[in-house]
């Protein structure tokens, strides 16, 4: 596929509208980049929008630093600033609460606000040709509701989550098998809920009376690891069901069918425990399902690789580089068993270097949030919203700066992605 002479033409194309995806475009724009951001739903926001993911984690600095400390600047600083929250020590770390609805409205305000940024909605990327030489541009075919349109574009950004650029593109990428890739998580929000019922050990006895209710055969089993949280609003809730793999089968959640199947179980796992709630706990008795999620919430897919791989080991033990763009502070977060999740904690923040950032076989190909090039364990600290929103902003960063002096992404040196992040 090569780019049709009547095509519209951008210097940075960034697919995936999620954390990642905003932020790398954002930051792209504001270098005079000609930018285009593409997402395949009607509104911004990736797993907050769609699986209404509603708490930033790996903003801060480890809670042992006494107050929450930002880890990154820049963009990360700028959504937090923005969406005026407290933190909230969870343990170890610190994480922000961030409603669903007014994280996707801000980050569509913000996108919109930028000049140089175009936004477009209800696309998918169906074909891509990734140049090979940064001198040339690579080919993008997009198909929404009009139909199909191409595109060129001089730097290209994976932020799908799936990182489906560098897989239709035949970049480099990998997968863990099925019985490796973490378990999914299935978000609902209630309302209708009394004050106080799900504060302090009210919150602990309703997760004990979900847990044996299921022990018991009155509940079905997903309800076995469920997270209750208040969203800020009086009388709502969110409830985090974290599931199983598919039963006698392999978890694919790149597989429409697997993810539909999966899906459909836990939209009736939650309407059994809201009865369950409501018929049994005085401060459910008015409560109601308000929203289920658009999509479950898938933690782990396919990944690029680049010429880095972070590591385990460079998580843990909390390596810095010279190389580095970003910061990441989150602990890896393993949900290899639905009934909870395996957390390590790190010595301190580790380095994101632009190798991780960028693909190792296509030099205008950039990555970000959980695309980055990294392993299964290290992608359980890297994956997080708030990290998303640091390594999105540097290769968007990267690629405005490699456009403009014609080079591949890996050639820019990292100090000037981190000199223009501090002076935001």
């Amino acid at each position: 596929m090569k780019v049709a002479a009547n095509a519209s033409r951008f210097d940075v194309a960034v697919i995936g509208g999620g954390s990642a995806g905003v932020a790398a475009a954002l930051a792209a724009s504001r270098c005079g980049a000609r930018t285009l951001l593409v997402e395949r739903e009607a509104r911004l926001g990736g797993n907050a929008a769609h699986a209404l993911v509603h708490t930033i984690c790996g903003l801060y600095l480890p809670a042992d630093a006494g107050e929450p400390v930002l880890a990154n600047g820049g963009v990360p600083r700028e959504i937090a600033l923005a969406l005026g929250g407290v933190a909230e020590r969870a343990g170890k770390v610190w994480v922000l609460p961030a409603p669903p609805a007014a994280l996707s409205a801000l980050y569509g305000d913000r996108c919109r606000a930028e000049p140089a940024l175009a936004l477009r909605l209800h696309a998918e990327l169906v074909a891509v040709e990734l140049a090979t030489d940064a001198r040339r541009e690579s080919a993008l075919r997009l198909r929404g509701p009009d139909g199909e349109i191409e595109l060129g574009a001089r730097a290209v950004i994976d932020a799908s989550g799936d990182a489906a650029v560098a897989f239709l593109g035949h970049a480099d990428w990998e997968i863990e098998p099925p019985a490796r890739l973490q378990c999914p998580s299935y978000v609902f929000r209630i309302e209708g809920v009394a004050a106080g019922a799900t504060s302090g050990f009210e919150r602990v006895r309703l997760t004990a009376a979900l847990a044996a209710a299921t022990r018991a055969g009155a509940l079905p089993q997903l309800a076995e690891s469920v997270v209750l949280r208040s969203c800020g609003e009086p009388g709502q809730v969110f409830v985090t069901l974290n599931l199983a793999r598919p039963e006698g089968e392999a978890w694919r959640p790149l597989d429409p069918d697997c993810v539909a199947a999966l899906e459909a179980s836990a939209r009736a796992g939650a309407e059994a425990i809201a009865v369950f709630l409501r018929d049994s706990r005085p401060g459910f008795a008015a409560s109601r399902i308000a929203e289920h999620p658009l999509r479950l919430g898938i933690r782990e897919t396919r990944r690029a690789l680049g010429p880095v791989v972070l590591g385990a080991d460079d998580v843990l033990d909390g390596v810095r580089r010279d190389d580095e763009v970003a910061v990441s502070t989150w602990p890896p977060e393993l949900w290899q068993s639905h009934a909870r999740a395996s957390l390590e904690y790190p010595r301190g923040a580790c380095s994101v270097p632009l190798g991780a950032l960028v693909s190792r076989t296509h030099p205008r190909l950039g990555v970000a949030g959980r695309c980055v090039s990294a392993t299964h364990e290290a992608l359980g600290a890297l994956r997080v919203i708030g990290t998303s929103l640091a390594t999105g902003e540097a290769i968007g960063r990267a690629a405005a700066l490699a456009v403009d002096a014609g080079v591949a992404l890996g050639a820019i040196a990292p100090a000037r992605v981190r000199e223009q992040t501090r002076a935001t």
